[in-house]
């Protein structure tokens, strides 16, 4: 069987591709913080609590947290994802306060 460098090469980069990918996708946490963010709209079901932010469905892991948040409020908002999953709610300020929600 001959050596094909081509076949190779292009297996190696191919492999290199893949794995940048799937650390891109799946490996990185992703975050997006919103200035002065208004929650247009709360609901919730069996899957669990989730605003509505800029146009945006955001999980709320907290239920305590959700349970602040009020429709028509505006507020400093930092949300996640990584990979498939819903973004959810990691931080949350009222807007124009110093203090953190949870004294940080």
């Amino acid at each position: 069987m001959e050596n094909r460098p081509f076949n190779w090469t292009a297996l190696i980069l191919f492999a290199a591709a893949l794995g940048i990918w799937l650390y891109s996708s799946f490996g990185i946490i992703h975050s997006e913080h919103l200035e002065e963010a208004e929650v247009t709209k709360k609901t919730h079901n069996d899957e669990g609590y989730y605003v509505t932010i800029d146009d945006k469905k955001v999980s709320v892991k907290d239920t305590s947290t959700w349970m602040l948040l009020e429709e028509g409020g505006t507020y400093n908002i930092t949300y996640e994802w990584y990979g498939m999953k819903k973004p959810y709610v990691a931080e949350v300020n009222q807007a124009h306060d110093d203090d953190q929600v949870g004294g940080h």
